[in-house]
């Protein structure tokens, strides 16, 4: 077994693997996460079937934990939320506190030993194979015996000193942690999972280059949309701009539509072949998934945006 300082040794050598591996590809399958290089041989970052991971030898704490993809409306095995303190809850595996998974996560949380979350983000283009997600440094920072969960953190800084009892105290923490929470969690989720069901391409021009592109809100967040796929679209840089500045706009019908007085101006071929030339042209790129496509209603909500805006 590892030293507690050897231990932090080889957690923070599996966060600079981790971002080398993300700077080449953002996201990762279970078989990627089978090849970390440790002392001579390669270490599973990842089980291949369970949600909850310690590396046997070199440690009993967990090294991560994952939750698989799971398609918008489909029923998850485990049900992770959120609680009144803004901060994400992770279920335990099963009932049983003393389950092998639960203490080695138990004993991760009691160390204060940092954590890679793997988050399921949709499947390898063609394939059934997951792609992962990975949010690092996370912290569990307590458990809840009674709800079979532990709240994680993606900052020390929100790992409570004490239970707030004064309201006002506990609704600054609740609104820090939930904009943490967005940034590192729902924000990178969602892209992920528009990026993943549109197959790493943008929908209007198919450029296949998952670095170039965004997850577009149809119904914007700041109005409420959610973060199902069915509101997002895997748009490049120049479409999400040209989406959000009502330059172009997506008619229900699934069509693309220029503004016209964009449409009247000439000035050079990134103009007339990246916009101008999209004006009445159906999606490239739509998901193969119905419950992924994008909602008709939010597409037809949005496009009275661009009309008016026309």
């Amino acid at each position: 077994m590892l030293g507690a300082s050897e231990e932090l040794v080889f957690r923070e050598s599996v966060f600079a693997w981790l971002r080398a591996k993300t700077l080449a590809t953002p996201y990762l399958t279970r078989d990627d996460l089978s090849h970390f290089p440790w002392q001579g041989r390669e270490v599973r970052l990842l089980g291949p079937q369970t949600g909850i991971w310690k590396i046997a030898g070199l440690s009993d704490a967990a090294i991560a934990f994952s939750t698989s993809f799971v398609p918008d409306g489909k029923h998850r095995p485990y049900e992770d939320g959120f609680g009144p303190d803004g901060l994400l809850r992770y279920k335990w595996r099963g009932t049983d506190p003393n389950h092998s998974d639960n203490r080695a996560l138990r004993r991760a949380m009691e160390r204060g030993l940092p954590l890679v979350y793997f988050v399921g983000v949709g499947y390898r283009p063609g394939t059934q194979t997951q792609w992962f997600n990975a949010e690092f440094p996370v912290f569990l920072v307590a458990e809840e015996r009674t709800a079979h969960q532990f709240a994680v953190a993606h900052e020390i800084e929100q790992k409570p000193i004490v239970d707030l009892a004064d309201s006002a105290a506990l609704e600054i923490a609740k609104r820090y942690n939930e904009r943490v929470v967005k940034v590192r969690h729902h924000q990178p989720e969602f892209r992920g999972r528009v990026i993943s069901a549109y197959e790493s391409r943008c929908a209007v021009c198919r450029l296949p280059f998952a670095e170039l592109l965004d997850a577009a809100h149809i119904r914007p967040d700041a109005e409420g949309g959610s973060a199902r796929v069915s509101n997002g679209m895997s748009l490049c840089k120049i479409h999400h701009g040209a989406y959000d500045t009502e330059i172009l706009g997506i008619s229900p019908d699934l069509t693309v539509h220029i503004r016209q007085s964009v449409l009247e101006t000439f000035d050079g071929p990134t103009l007339q072949h990246a916009l101008k030339e999209m004006d009445g042209q159906e999606l490239r790129q739509v998901p193969s998934m119905k419950s992924c496509q994008p909602d008709r209603d939010l597409l037809a909500e949005r496009f009275e945006k661009f009309r008016a805006a026309s």
